[in-house]
């Protein structure tokens, strides 16, 4: 039954601001944590540092100027990584009682491939990678304290990305430079109670779009042994429109009316840039850092073709967000223990994209430090594997302040493993 309220007319005003609030944030919380970078066991076990010495497939993702590096005419690479992801929220329930809720366990299998061919044609390379850019999601407990602000999110962005590179030298210097377009697929979902009523209704949200977007890379050796690396992969504009529907209504319907909702999501961009440096004839280093334009998100504006609380007419609202633009820093071990096996080691420092007065359930932030070994196996000159283990621990995060009311203390952390085949010819 409905909450006793005396007004009228205020509580379709609550109700209505409530499942606008709702669909915002649910797009909005995708950002941060959602880019997702592990996309070949080989970067992995390397921290990421993979921009400026890349010598396989995975290069059309983290650098396709380096597709001439690949000693190999033709080579696939067929991975995928499994990423465990957990995390608690600790804060105060309405009679003021500290309560923890954790997150359910949900884990993720991001898979990806790569195929990159040189041509006949002197230092003319072509590639094409199938990858996840931005992903995740997070699951809480249907009656946990922070029920009407977050439940279930889940996002996938899928991009099938063609690149070209071309090899030359300038005084001597060998250099590169590439270019690629991007055709992504986006999926997105929340879940999340309504507490204007009771029972709870529960409100989902799904939609689906496509967008584009395209990169540029370039590499050049200084001298022998000593790289310069840089990639850059524009924003990707997507236009979702969505299904609006609704649980645990029964008596209500007039209300609570299944509709369409539209917004726009502008993905951040993304500049790599990495230094590598070939220490003797078994051993490379990689540093570098990334730089990710998180403050695309400066508005969004969302259009119901029912309006909350009022179907008969529509709605248009806007909000603002506080993300900023991040550059993460990574550096990179690689050594040739044998003639067939390479051992790796890797570490990030990747700080989170948004105020800690925004950190929201639907997306759990911390500053994140990630550790990372892995193990390539040269099986023959045509078969080949890395498998790689990174351990990623964010820093606690106490939000205060927040403007939906949800002040507390985050503790996440994720474990990642992964597995790349290569097949060379």
């Amino acid at each position: 039954m409905f909450f006793l309220i005396i007004d009228k007319g205020l509580k379709m005003r609550f109700f209505k601001l409530t499942v606008l609030s709702t669909f915002l944030l649910s797009y909005l919380s995708f950002s941060g944590g959602f880019q997702l970078n592990d996309h070949s066991a080989r970067s992995i076990g390397l921290g990421f540092s993979t921009v400026a010495n890349v010598n396989d497939a995975s290069a059309n993702y983290f650098n396709p100027a380096c597709l001439g590096q690949n000693p190999n005419d033709f080579s696939i690479s067929l991975g995928a990584s499994y990423i465990m992801p957990s995390g608690t929220f600790t804060g105060f329930t309405t009679l003021n009682e500290q309560n923890t809720s954790t997150l359910e366990t949900w884990n993720f299998l991001i898979p990806n491939f790569y195929a990159s061919w040189k041509s006949p044609i002197k230092g003319l390379n072509l590639g094409l990678g199938v990858f996840v850019p931005f992903g995740l999601g997070t699951r809480w407990p249907s009656d946990w304290a922070g029920r009407f602000s977050s439940v279930e999110t889940y996002l996938q962005n899928i991009e099938i990305n063609p690149n070209i590179s071309f090899d030359f030298e300038i005084a001597g210097m060998p250099m590169s430079i590439a270019a690629g377009y991007g055709y992504v697929i986006s999926d997105v979902s929340i879940q999340r109670h309504l507490s204007t009523f009771t029972p709870e209704p529960v409100l989902k949200l799904a939609g689906n779009s496509t967008g584009t977007t395209f990169n540029f890379g370039l590499n050049a050796e200084f001298v022998k042994g000593l790289k310069l690396g840089i990639a850059y992969r524009h924003n990707i504009k997507v236009d979702y429109e969505g299904d609006v529907t609704y649980e645990n209504v029964s008596g209500l319907e007039a209300l609570f009316q299944s509709s369409k909702g539209t917004t726009s999501l502008n993905y951040p961009n993304d500049l790599k840039v990495g230094l590598s440096y070939k220490i003797n004839e078994k051993t490379t280093v990689e540093a570098g850092i990334n730089y990710v334009g998180w403050s695309s998100y400066d508005s969004l504006i969302i259009n119901f073709d029912k309006g909350p609380g009022n179907p008969a007419s529509t709605y248009r609202s806007a909000s603002a967000r506080l993300y900023k633009d991040v550059i993460a820093y990574r550096i990179g071990l690689e050594h040739l223990c044998t003639d067939a096996i390479t051992g790796r080691l890797g570490f990030t420092f990747d700080p989170m994209p948004v105020e800690t007065s925004h950190v929201e359930p639907m997306l759990p932030e911390g500053n994140k430090l990630m550790g990372s070994i892995g193990m390539g196996y040269k099986f023959n000159n045509h078969f080949s594997c890395d498998a790689a283990y990174m351990g990623i621990y964010a820093l606690q995060t106490e939000t205060v302040g927040n403007p939906n009311g949800i002040d507390g203390i985050y503790n996440t952390w994720a474990n990642v493993v992964s597995l790349s085949l290569n097949v060379n010819f």
